[in-house]
């Protein structure tokens, strides 16, 4: 069983706006991969890659528009992608931007993975993104090559073109008619995504006003980094299950498919790890829980709302059932201190 690979929902916010302006039915869409719409209220949580490439997906067949996200990576800037946007801004030079991403893209999106390859005069900036199990992810790489092209010609002007790019898979025809690519050579099939830029770029001004600080200074990195999708697979999910909560009880089909396994398969692993589903439920919930009811300023009922319970009686039973106490107990017993479940 792998990790979940998990993206943090500021990712998908351009694609909403985007698609909000060309008057597509936004509500439905994210209905039919089941996003629930109050969850782009919070760009700082998390959502499997899946759903997210499944969105560009239906948006693309429903608007037929091959090179949508293209379209969409183009026209995005890097504050519309919340923390991560505003990490990155803070980058004196296009070698210290792209050095960044590298280092902390993961934090947005587990899935993702990026480097710079050196040759000779030149550098390659590769990108690929993990394919869902459940859905292709040809619009999502579409996205990334838009956005890394918007992020270049800030440095190297709006009319700069690569001369040379590579594909993982053939492109949709209409990216090969485009005038961001008029000279440029396509190569495909690739090993990854990459955009070969020139050497000498690297050292030119991306932000004149940065501080010059690093990243690790910004000042909602620890937080970013603390909340970041996990590599491990329990981990990513129970973060993916945490989530769910707010919305109601997960339903074991959607943490299925977001695992890239049956219902039967998910269930076997978690068997072979002495758990069941609901059991694993209950465990989230729990240390859930419990980081919030160390939180002074938070409200049982916002406890129990987080946690999916519309009743905050039956939340009490729950937590008394795992606990030992009620959930005004615990906080009178444990004040700050850690309880691990």
């Amino acid at each position: 069983m792998k990790a979940i690979p998990l993206i943090r929902v500021g990712v998908m916010l351009p694609v909403v706006d985007f698609l909000g302006q060309i008057g597509s039915p936004v509500d439905r869409l994210l209905e039919q991969v089941n996003i629930p719409p109050t969850v782009l209220e919070h760009p700082d949580d998390l959502l499997p890659l899946y759903q997210g490439s499944a969105l560009l997906e239906t948006a693309a067949d429903l608007e037929g528009l091959e090179a949508l996200g293209f379209l969409i990576g183009r026209q995005t800037s890097l504050h519309q992608l919340g923390t991560l946007g505003s990490i990155l801004d803070n980058s004196l030079t296009l070698f210290d931007l792209l050095s960044t991403i590298e280092q902390v893209v993961g934090m947005a999106n587990s899935g993702e993975h990026v480097n710079l390859r050196w040759v000779d005069d030149s550098v390659w900036w590769q990108f690929r993104c993990d394919r869902p199990a459940q859905a292709s992810n040809l619009q999502t790489a579409l996205y990334d090559l838009g956005l890394y092209l918007k992020i270049l010609r800030q440095v190297l002007g709006p009319d700069w073109r690569p001369t040379e790019l590579h594909l993982e898979r053939p492109p949709c025809r209409s990216l090969l008619t485009m005038d961001d690519f008029v000279g440029t050579t396509m190569r495909f099939p690739c090993p990854h995504n990459a955009i070969k830029i020139p050497r000498t770029a690297l050292s030119l001004p991306y932000n004149p006003t940065a501080t010059g600080d690093g990243f690790s200074q910004h000042p909602d990195y620890d937080r970013f980094q603390q909340t970041a999708p996990s590599s491990a697979c329990f981990d990513s999910l129970h973060q993916f299950i945490q989530s769910l909560l707010p919305h109601g009880c997960p339903d074991i089909t959607l943490v299925a498919a977001a695992s890239g396994l049956s219902v039967r398969s998910l269930q076997r692993h978690l068997a072979e790890a002495g758990l069941t589903y609901s059991k694993l439920v209950d465990r989230v919930r729990f240390n859930r829980a419990v980081a919030l009811l160390q939180q002074p300023d938070v409200k049982l009922l916002e406890v129990a709302t987080e946690l999916g319970y519309t009743d905050p009686a039956n939340f009490a039973r729950a937590f008394r059932r795992w606990a030992g106490v009620s959930p005004r107990e615990y906080r009178l017993l444990h004040g700050s201190n850690e309880f691990v479940y």
